[in-house]
């Protein structure tokens, strides 16, 4: 009797049990998927690249990535290495569109593209969320186009909101770190809150273990979309300081941040009164641990606006105001003539030193005849790009730089000041 009742229930239950109705199953997750798939994109990009071993010219491949549509005017933001070196680009909606696009402007190492759709009309936009507010835990949901598959959707949460990492030779950056599957085709689409508001864009997966994924915050690609459409670049408010990253747990400060070692002559920092010695422990109220932290708030700021940077000198807290100001334009042709006082001249694929006076080359036991040949691991073949890296590292707050060198027959790398 009683197997013939489990026999009974068994064949009956699935006929027995009520589906349940939309409104149950249509949850905070869907709801935000709903509003804001129309806007995510596939992107198809065609690369041409030639080989010296091919018989039949260059070799035409394509590949695949994702993108957000952040203004009805048909501007696509995505990664940059998504459509680096892309003959064409194609980007297609969830609604069956496909539209030609342009690509506007890019910045490698920040790793952010902005792309023009030819022909659009009646777009969905992405609203843009505020990624400062993002908590730990939170739901996060991650859309874009991975291998090619087309729309996918994949829920996880906010695992960190501040993750300092470095990718490649680039600067490193902090990043939203989450759960989200990503895979390789999720690059440059949306990650989203409940709210269905863009809170950052995908960017790439550490390949070492799984459910870590990082997006850069959308304020920063705000911030940074205006910069590329405005000027072409990416600016970057000057400090103007030279500083080290201090840790409780290894030096004997009480609270983590950013030490100034040096202060430089007519730079914000200066004139805002910041002194050697000093502890930066915030920035627009937000706490920075490291060079990154630093750079990505900065990064954050329009040029003339004005914030408050919070240090610590001997033990008391205050509080300094700054304003945004870019570098000057020759800030790298001054660090060579007055800091380092060489001159340099081309020479076999680098730079040779041609003239020397006593500076900080010379302190680093450098010399007249030296050939350099990369800074911080990048290579160095002008004058102008050696001054750009020079540039670029003093707005990181570097102090000094690795310089690679060349002399004879030997070749190493030693630390100058800036």
């Amino acid at each position: 009797m009683v197997r013939g009742l489990w026999l009974f229930l068994i064949l009956t239950g699935p006929a027995l049990a009520a589906p349940l109705p939309r409104s149950v199953r249509r949850t905070p997750v869907v709801e935000a998927v709903e509003r804001t798939t129309p806007a995510v994109v596939a992107i198809e990009t065609e690369q041409v690249s030639a080989s010296p071993f091919s018989f039949f010219g260059p070799e035409v491949s394509s590949a695949a990535g994702s993108g957000v549509i952040i203004h009805s005017s048909g501007l696509v933001v995505t990664n940059a290495h998504v459509v680096d070196g892309a003959r064409s680009i194609a980007v297609y909606l969830s609604d069956g569109r496909s539209f030609p696009a342009e690509l506007v402007a890019q910045d490698a190492e920040i790793d952010l593209a902005v792309l023009r759709l030819d022909g659009h009309e009646g777009l969905p936009v992405m609203p843009l969320g505020d990624s400062d507010d993002l908590m730990l835990g939170e739901t996060a949901i991650a859309l874009g186009n991975p291998f090619g598959l087309g729309l996918t959707v994949s829920t996880g949460v906010i695992s960190s909101v501040g993750r300092d990492v470095n990718v490649g030779q680039g600067p490193s950056q902090t990043y939203i770190q989450t759960d989200a599957a990503i895979n390789p085709g999720n690059s440059g689409g949306a990650l989203i809150n409940l709210a269905g508001e863009l809170v950052g864009i995908n960017t790439f997966i550490f390949s070492e273990g799984e459910g870590i994924g990082f997006a850069i915050p959308v304020n920063r690609v705000d911030k940074i979309v205006s910069d590329l459409l405005l000027y072409g670049r990416v600016r970057v408010p000057w400090l103007g300081a030279g500083l080290f990253e201090v840790d409780p747990r290894r030096h004997r400060v009480a609270q983590p941040g950013l030490w100034v070692d040096r202060v430089y002559v007519g730079s914000p920092a200066e004139q805002a009164g910041l002194q050697p010695g000093d502890l930066i422990t915030s920035v627009g109220g937000h706490p920075v641990r490291t060079r990154s932290d630093l750079h990505a708030r900065l990064a954050e700021l329009n040029m003339g606006t004005r914030y408050q940077l919070a240090v610590v000198r001997n033990g008391q807290a205050s509080t300094l105001g700054m304003q945004a100001r870019p570098a000057p334009e020759d800030l790298g042709a001054s660090i060579l003539d007055h800091s380092w006082k060489i001159d340099v001249a081309p020479f076999r694929g680098g730079l040779q030193v041609t003239r020397v006076a006593q500076g900080n080359w010379t302190k680093a036991n450098l010399r007249e005849g030296d050939v350099i040949v990369g800074v911080e691991g990048l290579r160095v073949r002008t004058e102008e790009e050696l001054q750009d890296r020079l540039r670029q590292a003093q707005l990181l707050g570097r102090a000094a730089v690795w310089v690679q060198v060349v002399r004879g027959m030997s070749r190493g790398a030693l630390e100058v000041e800036l």
